[in-house]
């Protein structure tokens, strides 16, 4: 991994996202981290009055680019301070909503992974009241990082799985290359209250085992009626560093509607969540 991508929005989660991220780069190999801010101002805002009757001028406009500035130069100290020498810190400002202009840095400066702050059960930020949205849109991993959450070296990695969807494990081979970070144990967990798996125990691991034979990996099911529950409660025990999402409509991530997500990144309070594409 080389280039970290981090929106900001000054808020307290969004800091911790960042010490992660700082601690995180001191024990893989990342070469530069990126903070984005957007101040975007829609066109409504500029012509039509605000509930105090006031018009944003151009002059606001300025001031508050110039204040930003003025905040990430100081983040960005902080951050130089705290992450290893080698590692490059790049600031970039944008006028455009925050997803757009993720997807603009993305196709400018190609970085490996997003890190963010997941707030939700906190007081939202703007990060946080578009957190969905922006790990379903990426074109990056992303990788959630819960309010209280402090970067642990990942040693073991859970992944939620559905075996009926077992292909989907082969995208798991891209984490651990010499140009990655990523090389812990994995735990793959396979919630599955209907027992579809009783009898296909020994298939299921064939499977596993063919795809996902460049880590020490080991199968595990649990028959918790609640997906979300049963994933998080056994993240707990096992006591993992890191949950993974699988990409597409098979991931535990994908398949939740929009409540669901926010009622699992609510309720996840210890564990990154990181969902690759």
């Amino acid at each position: 991994m080389k280039t970290i991508l981090i929106p900001v929005d000054f808020s307290d989660t969004n800091t911790n996202a960042i010490k992660y991220a700082a601690d995180m780069g001191c024990d893989m190999p990342v070469k530069k981290i990126i903070l984005l801010k957007s101040y975007y101002t829609s066109v409504y805002e500029q012509i039509l009055p605000s509930p105090d009757f006031l018009l944003i001028s151009a002059d606001d406009i300025e001031n508050e680019r110039q204040k930003i500035e003025a905040q990430l130069k100081e983040l960005m100290k902080k951050l130089k301070n705290r992450c290893h020498e080698n590692i490059e810190i790049e600031t970039v400002v944008s006028t455009e909503p925050i997803v757009r202009a993720i997807h603009n840095v993305v196709e400018d400066q190609h970085p490996d992974l997003m890190i963010v702050g997941g707030d939700m059960g906190h007081e939202l930020s703007m990060i946080g009241e578009q957190i969905i949205e922006i790990a379903k849109s990426s074109p990056v991993k992303v990788l959630i990082i819960p309010p209280d959450c402090n970067y642990q070296k990942i040693e073991q990695a859970l992944v939620p799985c559905d075996l009926e969807a077992v292909a989907r494990l082969g995208v798991l081979r891209g984490l651990n290359t010499s140009h990655s970070w990523l090389n812990p144990k994995l735990m793959l967990l396979y919630v599955d209250p209907k027992k579809k798996h009783i009898g296909r125990e020994a298939e299921f691991e064939a499977s596993v085992k063919q795809l996902v034979n460049c880590y020490e990996c080991k199968l595990h099911y649990s028959e918790d009626k609640n997906i979300v529950r049963g994933i998080l409660n056994f993240a707990t025990e096992q006591q993992v560093q890191l949950i993974i999402a699988l990409p597409g409509k098979h991931s535990f991530f994908y398949n939740l509607t929009h409540s669901s997500i926010t009622e699992a990144l609510s309720l996840n309070a210890r564990h990154p969540v990181l969902i690759l594409k």
